[in-house]
């Protein structure tokens, strides 16, 4: 049964999917899709998926969309090596982080990617054609988003509720580790997988503070486990390391204005973790 992945390594979205199918040691095609170049938004990619947004799974010849939606699937489709709990109540549990993570966190991480990481190219853009890249966006929200990342950048009030929201998942994933190893339960499971990504571009943006805080002991400790397992190597660990040292200094030049948004100061300064 052959698995295709169109994805792009950079993706939070796309590493979900990458990350569960480590953990299951499914094989698959990987087709990159160039975000950068707005390959995403072509004809040929939008027949597949008409959002313009990756990532995209074609088991069999059937098509399927939607990150959360896939990961649900591949457990249907491939029960050996499961990802979610056996017990309904923490199955549901379960479900209830991953709808929290995408509809909450997935929008304000993306504001810190755009205000911190994408503004520069987007501001190489001409006006023309920076308004072609936010039109050629279907989704209003991350429009919106990225428009004001493009004009504020972290200037934007929209860049001060994204690091609230996010230092909000950071304390809740510590509070929910108090009594268990994984954020639903004693086993991975597909909420840790949707988590993992976005405390990950984080680090990768040098706010390794955020993580690496004495208040998130525990936050630091389930990113430590998580890092150590294999599927980590062949995915979000796997992202160019000329890449990641371009991120950390873009985040660094970012630090003020990240941290006087903060509820408490972390005491460790904003240094990439080993």
């Amino acid at each position: 049964m052959l698995l295709r992945l169109h994805h792009s390594i950079f993706s939070a979205s796309s590493q979900k999917v990458a990350l569960a199918l480590a953990e299951k040691g499914l094989a698959h095609e990987s087709v990159p899709v160039d975000l950068q170049g707005g390959e995403q938004h072509s004809p040929a990619y939008r027949a597949l998926n008409p959002r313009g947004v990756v990532p995209t799974l074609i088991h069999d010849g059937a098509v399927l969309i939607e990150s959360a939606a896939i990961l649900e699937y591949l457990d249907d489709i491939f029960p050996e090596r499961p990802l979610r709990p056996s017990d309904p109540v923490i199955r549901q549990q379960m479900r209830a982080w991953v709808r929290r993570l995408d509809d909450v966190h997935h929008p304000a991480n993306g504001m810190l990617h755009y205000a911190v990481l994408g503004r520069p190219a987007l501001l190489a853009l001409a006006p023309e054609r920076l308004e072609a890249v936010l039109q050629a966006m279907p989704n209003r929200r991350d429009r919106a988003l990225r428009a004001a990342a493009a004009r504020q950048g972290v200037e934007a009030p929209e860049f001060a509720d994204a690091v609230r929201t996010q230092e909000e998942m950071l304390d809740w994933i510590d509070r929910a580790l108090e009594d268990r190893p994984f954020l639903a339960g004693a086993e991975i499971s597909h909420a840790d997988i949707v988590a993992l990504p976005y405390v990950a571009r984080l680090e990768q943006m040098g706010l390794a503070a955020l993580v690496e805080a004495t208040r998130r002991e525990r936050l630091a400790d389930w990113y430590r486990r998580l890092k150590a397992r294999p599927s980590w190597a062949i995915t979000i660990g796997a992202l160019p390391q000329q890449v990641i040292g371009h991120w950390q200094s873009l985040g660094r030049a970012a630090w003020p204005h990240v941290e006087r948004h903060l509820r408490i100061r972390p005491s460790a300064p904003a240094t990439p973790s080993s």
